[in-house]
């Protein structure tokens, strides 16, 4: 595995890529240390042991800084999605689809993995999400239609998570999300 870090702006992103570049874990933050520490958390534990850092630049931070300022990208990097259970694997995978400029609740999002009671279930997911910006989990909000928490922001009305949305194109009225940014999947 190889981790690689850069900044961008007031941001530091880290990935870890597998040696056949496939993003493994990545992460953000204003600090290095701490977006390093963040994806390398994410990784199973027999991964990280073998890790190396890669003194070059990588194309994904360019990608997830795209993605971060709103701006979106063509194509998403290629992906090693290792989640530990076939649900995790499910909820990611519907993650990724919900459309820019849309939200879901978690509630939402369980029905549409098939799991209609396990919205906590689907927020623990999103919290220990492996890859956050390219499984775009701030998109996905509480039945309330308030953000919710992003990260390590805990206050309910985070910041990053609000911003990101915004950049997006999502619509607020006042601390809610606006009803025509939901989306629906059928």
């Amino acid at each position: 595995m190889i981790l690689g870090s850069a900044r961008r702006g007031n941001v530091w992103y880290a990935t870890v890529t597998s040696k056949e570049e496939e993003l493994v874990a990545c992460s953000f933050s204003d600090n290095k240390k701490a977006a390093e520490q963040s994806a390398i958390h994410s990784l199973p534990n027999g991964l990280r042991r073998d890790l190396v850092r890669s003194p070059g630049k990588s194309k994904i931070i360019g990608m997830l800084h795209r993605i971060y300022t709103g701006k979106g990208i063509n194509r998403r990097p290629s992906i090693a999605l290792m989640p530990p259970s076939q649900f995790l694997r499910r909820v990611y995978k519907a993650t990724m689809k919900i459309p820019r400029g849309k939200v879901i609740t978690y509630g939402d999002l369980a029905k549409l993995v098939n799991s209609r009671r396990a919205a906590r279930a689907v927020g623990n997911a999103m919290a220990r999400n492996p890859l956050p910006l390219v499984i775009p989990c701030h998109r996905v909000v509480l039945s309330t239609l308030q953000v919710g928490n992003y990260g390590s922001e805990r206050n309910g009305r985070s910041r990053t998570k609000r911003a990101l949305l915004v950049n997006e194109g999502v619509q607020f009225d006042g601390e809610k999300i606006s009803q025509k940014c939901v989306w629906d999947p059928y």
